[in-house]
């Protein structure tokens, strides 16, 4: 296994329910990726990976990742995203904030 990122989705005035998350699970395992984590009623948070043989091209699939979340239409509060080095490197920051201005976003990466 592979580690792609770690995500936190902090959420107002609406609370995840049982068909958000299974949702997010089928939307995870669509893309033959896997989520290690947990919700709770304003929060998601965790880590998703894949195997080592699966390519993932990162700027595309950040991209699905949070416009999957943004079609659920809940107050986003803030999204956190620490990508893993290999795949940050190259993740296209610039391109991807000018597609979101107004998101409450934070990406970074860290290093296993």
């Amino acid at each position: 296994m592979k580690d792609i990122f770690e995500f936190k989705i902090l959420i107002n005035g609406h609370k995840f329910d049982t068909y958000e998350i299974n949702s997010f699970i089928a939307f995870v395992e669509e893309h033959s990726i896997y989520w290690g984590g947990g919700y709770s009623s304003n929060e998601i948070n965790g880590g998703v990976y894949a195997d080592k043989n699966i390519i993932i091209n990162i700027n595309d699939f950040i991209k699905e990742f949070v416009t999957f979340f943004l079609n659920l239409k809940i107050s986003i509060d803030r999204i956190e995203i620490n990508i893993e080095y290999f795949y940050f490197q190259y993740f296209e920051y610039s391109n991807f904030m000018k597609a979101y201005p107004s998101l409450p976003i934070s990406i970074g990466h860290w290093q296993i």
